[in-house]
């Protein structure tokens, strides 16, 4: 089944790619409409040494943005679990403000913060948190009565209900919405570089752009894909290590 798993999507890539390379020279596409697959890899090796600096700038601006909307969301999901108040208060309020889109924001990021590090951090804690912050306020509340029930039979009170069953309960809704989350982490980065950006993948797009040079944006599409599916591993593989019980046998 492993091998499977590795091989199938592989393979499925592979005819993708063939039948674009035989689709753009069947066709005499033009490469400023869309270049065959090998004159994009061509152009990968070309751009390799400039494109390193900007993949470190928005792998920087996803981590830091990664880190800090989790931190926000599962601040607020255990302010949520806690206290009844808040989640009257707090959860409908935050949930509301997800219908305006991110990017909508940043043009205001960028003015309260300026057009360094900060606003594309903040773009990407924002897209990270709530998804985060529902998974872990789902998981805690479908958290197993019997252990609370045990708990509060042997005289623990609602902090040790917290961090005896809630919290451990919170654990795989956490992976679980930091999966989502990753997935969008590097490309909300990008996003935000579009709008206020000096360095990074988005800057290189837009340069690439007003230049049509539609190989080099294939290069970078193909850069935020890697990056984005290193992310998710990364936090998969953290995610099994935290939930070991959760493992198939």
């Amino acid at each position: 089944m492993s091998r499977r798993r590795l091989w199938a999507p592989v393979l499925a890539a592979g005819v993708l790619v063939g039948a674009w390379e035989v689709g753009v020279r069947a066709s005499g596409l033009p490469p400023f409409v869309l270049p065959a697959p090998s004159r994009v890899a061509g152009t990968a090796v070309r751009v390799a040494p400039l494109l390193v600096g900007d993949v470190r700038t928005t792998m920087v601006e996803a981590l830091l943005g990664l880190v800090a909307g989790t931190l926000v969301g599962v601040a607020l999901a255990v302010l949520v679990a806690v206290s009844p108040l808040a989640r009257d208060a707090l959860y409908p309020l935050v949930t509301v403000t997800q219908t305006v889109p991110t990017v909508v924001l940043a043009p205001l990021l960028v003015i309260w913060a300026g057009f360094g590090l900060a606003p594309k951090v903040v773009v990407v804690a924002l897209t990270v948190f709530f998804p985060v912050l529902v998974a872990c306020v789902t998981a805690m509340a479908e958290a197993d009565d019997a252990h609370t029930d045990m708990v509060t039979g042997l005289g623990g009170g609602r902090r040790d209900e917290l961090w005896l069953v809630r919290l451990p309960a919170a654990v795989p809704g956490l992976f679980g919405g930091l999966r989502v989350a990753t997935t969008y982490v590097v490309g909300a980065a990008v996003v935000s570089e579009y709008l206020a950006g000096t360095s990074g993948l988005g800057v290189f797009i837009q340069r690439s752009r007003k230049s049509y040079d539609v190989d080099q944006i294939l290069v970078a599409v193909v850069a935020i894909a890697l990056v984005t599916g290193v992310l998710f591993v990364v936090v998969d593989a953290l995610g099994r290590l935290a939930t070991p019980w959760r493992r198939a046998p």
